[in-house]
């Protein structure tokens, strides 16, 4: 799955960068992966991990709702062949299993059932998984050829306008969470001098001390 994934990203690298599409999907992942493991683990009443859940429901929202207000319909006023549409109205419907799934695992939480919260978080990870790899190879093809590099910036200003300066604070340091220092220099170069400047004396500090999925040992 990795490699396959692997090799459609460097085909993907032509006239639209999808660097912070591939970081969000990878911080996804990754927090998919902490969140099964701390399930499977009887971790359910550990604040940390609840903290770490808030924040990956939060960013999820906000991904998927620029996906379906400033990417998605754009894209298909530009599409006329069946099949191309028909992979939108895969997202589109991808995204509608989402939210059930992110409720069972509240539900999970709130009733402090283990068991309940792992069988929900597997299902979850694997939806949410599955999802993104499809967008991957089969929507943001459709992106790169329909919208070209300005649809793409539109899109992304989409996301910095629905985050804002205080949301900003919260997503980058959760977007680099982990992120090998190649994509971390990557994104930061992408921003202007004074924004590094804030993710690097403010807001990855704010954001390292609010312990989340794991909770630190004394």
């Amino acid at each position: 799955m990795t490699d396959h994934r692997t090799r459609q990203r460097r085909a993907l690298r032509g006239d639209v960068d999808f660097t912070f599409m591939y970081a969000g999907h990878d911080a996804f992942n990754r927090d998919l992966r902490r969140l099964t493991a701390a399930a499977k683990a009887g971790r359910t009443p550990d604040p940390a991990l609840r903290a770490g859940w808030e924040t990956f429901k939060k960013q999820l929202h906000i991904h998927h709702t620029v996906e379906d207000t400033a990417l998605w319909p754009p894209l298909r006023r530009r599409l006329d062949r069946p099949a191309d549409v028909a992979v939108l109205d895969a997202m589109e419907a991808e995204h509608e299993l989402i939210d059930p799934l992110l409720a069972r695992v509240d539900a999970a939480f709130g009733a402090g059932d283990g068991p309940r919260l792992n069988a929900a978080a597997e299902e979850l990870a694997a939806t949410l998984t599955a999802h993104m790899e499809h967008e991957e190879e089969e929507a943001l093809p459709l992106v790169e050829t329909h919208l070209g590099p300005k649809g793409w910036d539109a899109f992304r200003e989409a996301i910095r306008k629905m985050q804002g300066l205080k949301g900003a604070a919260e997503f980058l340091p959760w977007l680099l969470d982990e992120a090998t220092a190649e994509l971390a220099d990557r994104v930061l170069s992408e921003l202007p001098a004074p924004a590094r400047l804030l993710y690097r004396k403010r807001w990855l500090p704010s954001y390292t001390r609010t312990p989340r999925w794991t909770t630190p040992t004394a």
